[in-house]
């Protein structure tokens, strides 16, 4: 499983986040495009951003939504994570922002996918998501939702008609 499924597992189980999303962000331009994120019963958002890297991780401190924080901390997340594996744990967390919490992946065997090493601080300024806001959240959800079925209806239907997942071999082009 991905650490971006992982990140969602947790804040569906362990944070209650109402909804939760990859790559969507529903206040445009103050929050970038955040790799997960999720709305918690009070409409606050929780930011889960995924590095795989060392060097991913240093330049996101790039971002313009990461050098202009102190302007918008209204419109953004309540809490923000990192997401690291495991083995860059050592590595990333001298370098993780005093406003950013710290949570690393899985280890073979362990029951719990995603493990917060560091909790992440609680930006006070932080305002809830508008009604209008949750609304584009929802039609965010549904509109992925019918582009699955969708695309795996198509799939479905290639195999109702005869048709293979594999090219014809005698076909030439």
């Amino acid at each position: 499983m991905s650490l971006e499924l992982y990140a969602l597992d947790w804040l569906l189980y362990e944070k209650r986040c109402e909804i939760a999303l990859r790559e969507r962000s529903p206040r445009m331009g103050f929050c970038g495009e955040p790799d997960v994120i999720g709305l918690t019963r009070s409409r606050h958002l929780v930011e889960i951003e995924v590095k795989r890297s060392v060097s991913d991780f240093k330049r996101d401190r790039f971002k313009a939504s990461r050098v202009r924080r102190d302007l918008f901390l209204d419109k953004l997340p309540l809490y923000f994570y990192y997401l690291v594996p495991n083995e860059l744990l050592e590595k990333v967390q001298p370098l993780t922002p005093e406003w950013a919490g710290l949570m690393r992946g899985p280890v073979d065997g362990e029951p719990q996918a995603v493990y917060v090493v560091r909790p992440a601080p609680k930006n006070r300024n932080s305002q809830r998501l508008s009604v209008k806001e949750c609304c584009r959240l929802v039609r965010m959800v549904a509109n992925w939702a019918m582009s699955e079925a969708r695309g795996r209806n198509d799939s479905l239907s290639r195999f109702r008609y005869g048709h293979s997942v594999y090219p014809d071999p005698d076909y030439e082009i």
